[in-house]
């Protein structure tokens, strides 16, 4: 008897937290498998991009900023463009393969023949000069190191095109919202996953080659990435091949009438702006990227204060990773998905925002108390740099774990209900421009700032970059309700066809 009631227990909890259904798990399965992939380099390429650049010589964390506002948002642009128009000749399986391919090209190319030889290629004594005749230290950071840059560019595009765009558009295809809301917290768990297993395999090799060039690091784990690629690629094509439902729906996406997917990048824009749905999902997404990162730019100014060397900085950031990860998972598995099935869409959209807001509010009382509290900072010492790096970490794990456990899952589910062309085009003017204007935003406050008061540290600005945070926080919050009452009327004309 008791064995009965231990395995109906078993059973009862098995079914909360993997609410799948016999005739769906090969293609969850196979899903799961390829969300894993994607965050799986993902994570690596992020785990070494901020510590390239960051712990580069005559570099800082101030430098993040100028990357994401200046370089990587225009390049953005270019992206959809781009995008935008092969959707319209090519099919989705093409797209996504010479996209991994792209990527898989470059990344072999950066670790194996720039990054060894970066000191020949670099223009050190162009920089050199500009530095003893020019104030603008961390422009200049940027022409030193542009191999770098370059690399921290293709690792941040990465993210927002493999993941945001051709995966959650592949999966979107597939499913419904009624579907979403059982199986995509699985998903995201997936790369909470990746999280875990990256955090300690990059912590291995990074204590494994600590002693030499830190070249050997990248080149070590930019193999694992070349190995995840290709697993990729055959993910991809066997899951087109084997999943009947999405096969149909490629086929029905590709051999579109004529008057669909027929949108330039111009008119995606229009049609996002004159849309007060999809206009409010972008308010979404630039919130968050924003609140997200005018946060992580001060906090790895400390974390470059605390740990200079790549080594120790690196090593940090893994176990960092790992243990967003593990929140993340537990989240996602255990509260995200019963939250949204009890409370609906908005209660769980709304998460994000109010702890982001109030946490983010917290480490910049701290790193201003730091500047502007003299017998704070004398009685604690160098200790107060060590706390504001401890703080602001736990501050980053719980970002990102909320940002994955339930802002990414309900802005996914938010596209279910349009047409094919909001869907492809509307989602890519939303997710890719809308988050890289978020965190380019961001970027141009801190810039700004920095310009505009003459200071080459981002710590003193911490009480102006509050204000800033809080009404981010404030319209997000906001603009998740708006999606909500637009979601219930696209949802009761989906569930009558």
């Amino acid at each position: 008897m008791a064995q009965y009631i231990s395995l109906s227990w078993f059973q009862k909890w098995l079914k909360v937290i993997f609410p799948i259904q016999k005739g769906e798990k090969q293609k969850i399965f196979l899903l799961l498998f390829l969300k894993f992939l994607i965050s799986f380099v993902y994570c690596i390429l992020t785990a070494l991009k901020d510590t390239v650049i960051v712990t580069a010589n005559c570099s800082a964390a101030e430098v993040i900023p100028i990357v994401k506002g200046s370089i990587i948002f225009p390049i953005s642009i270019g992206i959809v463009v781009v995008y935008t128009k092969l959707n319209n000749c090519l099919k989705q399986a093409t797209l996504f393969y010479s996209t991994v391919l792209f990527f898989l090209g470059f990344v072999l190319l950066y670790g194996f023949v720039l990054y060894p030889n970066a000191d020949k290629v670099s223009p050190h004594a162009m920089a050199d000069w500009l530095s003893m005749h020019t104030g603008w230290l961390h422009w200049i950071a940027l022409l030193r190191h542009w191999i770098h840059v370059l690399f921290f560019v293709i690792a941040e595009l990465w993210g927002q095109v493999a993941l945001m765009l051709l995966y959650w558009s592949f999966v979107n295809n597939v499913c419904k919202i009624q579907d979403a809301k059982r199986f995509y917290a699985i998903l995201i768990a997936a790369g909470d996953v990746a999280l875990i297993v990256t955090g300690p395999l990059v912590l291995a090799y990074t204590k494994k080659y600590s002693h030499t060039d830190f070249v050997y690091t990248v080149q070590a784990l930019i193999g694992y990435v070349a190995c995840c690629c290709l697993a990729i690629l055959f993910t991809y094509w066997f899951t087109n091949h084997i999943t009947k439902r999405t096969v149909a729906a490629t086929t029905m996406q590709c051999n579109a009438p004529a008057q669909t997917l027929r949108l330039s990048l111009w008119e995606s824009l229009k049609h996002v702006a004159a849309s007060p749905y999809l206009g409010s999902i972008a308010v979404m997404v630039i919130a968050c990227g924003l609140s997200i990162n005018i946060v992580e730019g001060t906090w790895k100014s400390y974390l470059k204060e605390a740990f200079p060397k790549a080594v120790d900085y690196q090593s940090f950031v893994s176990e960092l990773n790992f243990w967003t990860g593990v929140v993340a998972l537990i989240i996602s598995l255990f509260f995200s998905g019963g939250i949204l099935r009890k409370f609906g869409w908005k209660t769980t959209a709304r998460i994000a925002p109010a702890m982001i807001g109030v946490m983010g509010s917290l480490f910049f009382v701290m790193s201003y108390s730091k500047t502007n509290a003299p017998s704070l900072t004398n009685w604690m010492g160098s200790k107060l740099v060590l706390y504001l790096v401890i703080f602001g970490g736990i501050h980053n794990i719980a970002a990102k774990s909320i940002k994955y456990a339930f802002f990414d899952k309900t802005t996914q589910m938010a596209y279910i209900p349009l047409d094919p062309e909001a869907k492809i085009k509307g989602k890519a003017a939303v997710d890719l421009l809308g988050s890289r204007l978020g965190k380019a935003g961001s970027s141009w406050i801190q810039i700004g700032l920095l310009e505009l008061l003459h200071t080459n540290s981002i710590q003193p600005l911490s009480g102006i970059l509050l204000v800033f945070l809080v009404a981010t926080t404030i319209a997000w919050y906001k603009a998740a309700g708006s999606v909500d009452r637009q979601l219930h009327i696209l949802e009761a004309k989906e569930a009558k066809i």
